[in-house]
């Protein structure tokens, strides 16, 4: 083939230059048009979903304030949508407590979250969950007033939960039950809103077991709440507890560098004697950490490069705490909580019910791992008047806390079969129909009904 002439050249470069730009010109409308395609596809699906669904999927990603901006637009083409009002209180509820601390926070932002729930009862009275949160509010109010050491004021807010007619009967005999299971002068630590409210109002609003030292476990990691608790820790009112620190020590709180330890807590003569152990026992407790980073560290010749660990405050409390009472105080959890916050203390934990005391011993698969005096009380001594009251007053987001009973009568029936006492089980059977028995949660009193019969056998 010969070589082209400069004009031929020229032509062929143009015509390749014709086809190029001809090219990238229609790539370019392809891609326009694909982006014009999924747009408009995009567009038509969020336009598929109202403003309250789009908000509803924006707090799922944690996205507070852009969920009650777009609950605010579904207000506007809804004003008498009950569950609108809801999720306007329940999300800024969620939006002032649970995320990042709130600019310009006041009394003033709560009295808002308190009219929209207030509205969404209006609209629906019966609404379960709108009462949990007016309670949940009033609650938060009460911890803030705690935080200032104003005792009284924490009354107030759960009193002004009462006069709105939102808190349940069978609540408050869940409360009374919880604290009727610990014995006098306990240390009850709760977990989760209700557990707590319902302790602390049944406390307060009827005076009752003031002896006990009731302590939301999640909040010990707030300077402000421990100052007043240890404050407190002799008080008639709102009885605190000893976290054996300093005021200095307590407003440094952080996380601790730590790598899993064992901390050995000596027993008094009476527990040595109780749990039939010998005179020098410990209670050899194993404590992981609970936070990690990415950050890798060796602090001394010869140490392995690992990443860095730490304790966070609420169980380096709840480990002062332990500590300091050196078992002077008898020490309870409800019986909500995830394993998580009891950094392995559940292993220590003997059956009670509602609610689980802490011995120095595993208690697994030994004699101590069910209090039986306790669990026979509430099973075949307490006949719960109030809990069918949760049929018409139901509040969905909490209401299998009941639950919590049904597990006990299971907990006293197991412990009879592994005794040979068929005769027992078969009067838990009984007390089973007649109190726990009425149709609330029908599968799961089925459940339970079965399981109670198949021990019988």
């Amino acid at each position: 083939m010969g070589f082209m002439n400069s004009s031929n050249l020229e032509k062929e470069t143009e015509k390749h230059c014709k086809f190029t730009k001809f090219k990238n010109t229609y790539k370019m409308r392809q891609k326009t048009t694909i982006i014009l395609f999924l747009f408009t596809f995009i567009s038509a699906f969020a336009q598929e979903k109202s403003f309250k669904e789009q908000s509803i999927e924006q707090f799922k990603n944690e996205n507070y304030p852009l969920a009650i901006h777009l609950m605010e637009q579904a207000l506007q083409e809804n004003p008498k949508d009950a569950e609108v009002y809801y999720y306007l209180g329940f999300f800024n509820h969620y939006n002032a407590y649970d995320s990042r601390p709130l600019k310009g926070y006041n009394s003033n932002y709560s009295d808002k979250i308190l009219k929209y729930l207030d509205k969404a009862l209006e609209l629906n009275p019966n609404y379960g969950d709108a009462k949990y949160f007016y309670m949940a509010e009033c609650s938060a109010a009460a911890i803030k007033a705690y935080q200032k050491d104003s005792l009284h004021e924490v009354k107030k807010y759960f009193e002004k939960a009462f006069a709105k007619g939102i808190v349940p009967e069978w609540g408050i005999e869940l409360g009374k039950n919880m604290l009727n299971a610990c014995e006098k002068n306990a240390i009850l630590f709760t977990h989760g809103d209700f557990a707590l409210n319902m302790c602390l109002f049944t406390q307060l609003h009827f005076e009752y077991r003031k002896d006990i030292s009731i302590i939301p476990l999640a909040l010990l990691d707030r300077p402000s709440f421990d100052l007043v608790l240890s404050k407190n820790k002799d008080s008639e009112f709102l009885r605190g507890v000893d976290l054996g620190l300093t005021k200095e020590q307590i407003l440094d709180l952080h996380p601790y560098k730590w790598d899993t330890t064992t901390v050995s807590i000596p027993i008094t003569p009476t527990l040595t004697k109780q749990f039939s152990v010998p005179s020098n026992f410990t209670m050899d407790w194993v404590i992981k950490p609970d936070y990690y980073t990415e950050r890798t560290v060796s602090r001394i010749e010869g140490a392995k490069i690992k990443k860095q660990a730490y304790l966070s405050p609420i169980k380096a409390m709840l480990l002062n705490v332990v500590e300091t009472n050196k078992w002077n105080r008898p020490i309870y959890f409800t019986n909500t909580f995830e394993p998580f916050f009891l950094a392995g203390l559940d292993e220590y934990f003997q059956e009670c019910g509602l609610v689980s005391i802490l011995t120095p011993i595993k208690t697994q698969n030994t004699p101590y791992q069910v209090n039986v005096p306790t669990l026979e009380n509430l099973v075949l001594n307490t006949k719960l008047d109030k809990l069918k009251t949760i049929i018409n007053n139901d509040f969905p987001r909490v209401s299998g806390i009941i639950g919590l009973y049904g597990d006990t009568y299971l907990a006293l029936a197991n412990y009879y079969k592994s005794e040979g006492k068929q005769e027992k089980i078969a009067e838990i059977i009984k007390n089973y129909k007649q109190i726990l028995q009425i149709g609330f949660d029908l599968e799961n009193e089925i459940q339970t009904l079965s399981k109670l019969e198949e021990m019988n056998k």
